[in-house]
């Protein structure tokens, strides 16, 4: 019966995290009594006592959970682009909550009392000025989250703005957290990938700079614990957006958006990278 109570202990707090932290409380608890199972059966045959045998199935079973969520969280699969050049990939692994339409450079992530709100680090782009399309990507605690260029070309800008790193569950948390964004051309095309932070960490890494080359594929940064990953794309004829909100995408695999493959053929389709190569 203790270890019966361990468990449930464990399930409950697994459970209670998965509700806060949004990912997927159903496949969470699912996942966690099936570790206190089996962590009961140890247990039971190597410790004495009630007590002692019901704390240590909890924090057996939470252990072990933590584990495997670190093992998710941190790993960095190789991806490997889908042929055609007149795809735009998707930076981030996760769902699509959002397709939008912005006018004259206003970004509307998020409308309060009427108000949009723009990302200010985009002035002096060719993303200003113009309608664009932003796309939305969410991603938990158990997706990757090493992001991706959604396009091969030069790194234009790279911007980074701190925040108050509030709740994403806040509609304008997505202009007071943390974010960093990045701006690349193919020449003819600008594409911006912006960052944003999760209220539980203050680090949003990059591993590209301006001036800087990319392939569409190659690692472009990372945010660490859930966050969310917005790609802005002018709203031309030739770009025609092939995601809807509930989709789940993959960064580097994952097509967002077909374009004219004329607008994805400028200065950055001539080089190759090592994790190109790789996938």
């Amino acid at each position: 019966m203790s270890a019966v109570l361990g468990a449930g202990v464990a399930v409950l707090l697994a459970g209670a995290l998965a509700w806060k932290w949004q990912l997927g409380v159903r496949r969470v608890v699912a996942a966690v009594a099936l570790m206190a199972a089996l962590v009961g059966l140890a247990v039971t045959q190597l410790v004495d006592g009630a007590w002692t045998t019901g704390m240590t199935v909890a924090g057996g079973t939470l252990a072990v959970a933590g584990a495997v969520l670190a093992q998710r969280f941190y790993r960095d699969p190789e991806r490997r682009p889908p042929a055609g050049a007149d795809l735009v990939l998707s930076p981030a692994d996760g769902e699509v909550v959002y397709v939008r339409r912005s006018v004259a450079g206003a970004l509307p992530v998020a409308t309060k009392h009427g108000r949009d709100h723009r990302l200010d680090e985009l002035v002096g782009t060719g993303l200003v000025g113009e309608e664009a399309v932003v796309v939305g990507v969410a991603m938990s605690f158990l997706d990757v989250h090493v992001n991706r260029a959604p396009v091969a070309g030069l790194v234009t800008a790279r911007r980074h703005q701190s925040g108050s790193f509030l709740s994403l569950r806040r509609p304008e948390a997505v202009f007071q957290n943390e974010r960093a964004t990045t701006v690349i051309s193919t020449g003819s095309l600008d594409v911006a990938v912006v960052q944003i932070a999760s209220r539980l960490v203050r680090q949003v890494v990059g591993y590209v700079g301006e001036g800087d080359r990319v392939a569409a594929g190659d690692r472009i940064g990372a945010i660490r614990l859930g966050s969310q990953v917005d790609l802005v794309l002018p709203a031309r004829p030739d770009v025609q957006v092939l995601v809807r909100p509930g989709d789940r995408v993959r960064a580097g695999e994952s097509a967002l958006a077909r374009v004219d493959a004329t607008a994805l053929t400028g200065s950055g389709t001539d080089r190759t990278t090592d994790d190109a190569a790789g996938g």
